[in-house]
């Protein structure tokens, strides 16, 4: 029942993200302000940052990570490799854009390259994965 409830959130958390932000498009210069435009994409990048963030505390309490977890590194910042982990994949700490709270886990574009089925493409254009296929679990360090 919990690993259905974080599915069903997950799916709803990413449903919402693609609903508030679309799918990730290059920028492009208009006669608007550019200033408002950048503005508008911070909060776009907030609040991707803010759905992807909830769903991991979510999955994190729950005991384990079921469904894929937004692991894209363009959701990320204060990116530092720390190791490898047993299946080769480097391991590094980060923090989602607009969090304070410290990960350790892998970045989705070093999983395609390694263990590509392990990765999903989300509704909104970034990627997911999948720890349990990897044999890993994504942590909270802070």
């Amino acid at each position: 029942m919990r690993k259905h409830l974080t599915a069903t959130l997950l799916a709803a958390s990413l449903t919402a993200t693609t609903a508030i932000a679309g799918p990730p498009v290059a920028p492009v210069i208009s006669s608007q302000s550019v200033a408002a435009d950048a503005t508008k994409a911070e909060v776009d990048r907030g609040l991707i940052a803010a759905l992807a963030f909830s769903v991991i505390l979510v999955a994190i309490s729950a005991g384990s990570a079921p469904a894929p977890v937004p692991s894209d590194s363009r959701l990320k910042t204060d990116i530092a490799p720390v190791g490898t982990a047993p299946n080769g994949l480097t391991l590094y700490n980060f923090r989602y854009k607009g969090s304070d709270a410290l990960y350790q886990g892998v970045m989705a574009q070093d999983v395609l390259a390694h263990t590509p089925e392990a990765v999903v493409t989300m509704a909104n254009g970034y990627y997911a994965v999948n720890y349990d296929m990897l044999g890993l679990e994504m942590t909270r360090i802070d």
